[in-house]
């Protein structure tokens, strides 16, 4: 095989790990509905469907006469086991508040240092992005980043112009217009977002994430013999960037999943009081109910109302535990690991710079 052709396969190979590395983030092709469940939507409403979900489903069982509505045992003994069940969750909320805690309490030394780790994280984005002072808004400290990241990619397309080598000039186009796409959807999402209401860390979430910057580094490494110095310099400072973002990221992560938990407790402590005390006075007046409403369709809708209020702690926990779970799964590509990318052709392609 003549040299001519080797280049020809590793430019081709370069490509294919360019093209095929998830350049552009795979929400574009995620469920919107699942998208909303999981993460995006709002938790009350949410916590809310899964509500009306087991009201449907008890109405439905009672009305198709599988529940004995008429009967006091059958109903106060259904209500007491789900009291029962709710009781640990004072355990729960006491485990979340201490983990919460164990991150925010800390002696003088080691809150310096923390302290100290986050001036000096700042000052380097600062220098990477030519700033003065960087903004204080997560949201907008995001905004910094990814555009810079964009600004500095956009410089490679004067680059793209100069190379005498079709193949690679598209290859390089093509890590230009995945950045470009992946910074508008951040800009977009981040618009007008206010930390706390997850809007901040879904905008980067999965988004600029390890596969960015594995290109990046490919392009830096196989194109070096083509590119200019300053060109060179301008992929390094992506391979900087990209890898400040996904430190970033990962700190707002850490302080949202402690905000997270922390409202995630309350939220239980507040649904938790008045489920116990109604589903014991449903447990203590249900006789007298019976005798007062006598009507069975109308029973079978008190007795699914109460069903599904003393329910609602399990619904809460279920939904914010979703998102909490699709969070940590989704930011498991910290830095330069990608576990979804194709780590075969990964081989194949260092095999063939030998």
């Amino acid at each position: 095989m003549s040299a001519g052709e080797s280049g020809l396969d590793e430019d081709e190979r370069i490509d294919a790990a360019v093209s095929r590395s998830d350049l552009v983030h795979e929400r574009l092709r995620e469920s919107p509905i699942k998208r909303w469940v999981l993460l995006d939507g709002n938790r009350y409403a949410i916590a809310g469907l899964f509500s009306l979900v087991v009201f449907v489903a008890c109405a439905g069982i009672g009305f198709a006469g599988y529940i004995p509505v008429t009967d006091p045992d059958t109903a106060t003994t259904l209500v007491a086991a789900i009291v029962g069940g709710t009781l640990p969750f004072i355990t729960i909320v006491l485990a979340i508040n201490q983990l919460v805690l164990s991150q925010e309490l800390g002696w003088p030394g080691d809150l310096s240092d923390r302290f100290e780790e986050m001036v000096t994280f700042r000052r380097e984005i600062e220098s990477l992005t030519e700033t003065p002072v960087s903004p204080a808004a997560p949201a907008d400290f995001l905004q910094l980043v990814v555009d810079t990241v964009v600004e500095r990619t956009e410089r490679l397309e004067a680059v793209a112009e100069q190379l005498d080598d079709p193949n690679r000039a598209a290859v390089l186009r093509g890590f230009v217009e995945a950045v470009e796409t992946e910074g508008e959807l951040v800009s977009a999402s981040l618009e007008g977002s206010d930390f706390g209401t997850f809007d901040t860390l879904s905008a980067v979430l999965g988004r600029f994430n390890g596969s960015h910057l594995y290109a990046a580094r490919q392009l830096r490494t196989h194109y070096a013999d083509a590119l200019s110095d300053d060109a060179l310099e301008t992929l390094d400072a992506i391979v900087e960037l990209l890898g400040q973002l996904a430190i970033a990221r990962q700190t707002f992560k850490t302080l949202y999943m402690q905000y997270e938990l922390a409202h995630l407790s309350k939220v239980l402590l507040v649904v938790g009081f008045p489920t116990l005390l109604g589903g014991g006075i449903f447990m203590m007046t249900y006789s007298t109910i019976i005798e007062t409403v006598g009507t069975a369709s109308v029973l079978v809708l008190v007795v699914s109302g109460v069903v599904t209020f003393v329910f609602l702690p399990f619904t809460v926990l279920l939904v914010y535990t979703f998102r909490i779970a699709s969070i940590a799964s989704r930011t498991a590509d910290f830095g330069p690991f990608v576990p979804r990318v194709d780590f075969d052709e990964a081989a194949e392609l260092e095999e063939g710079k030998e």
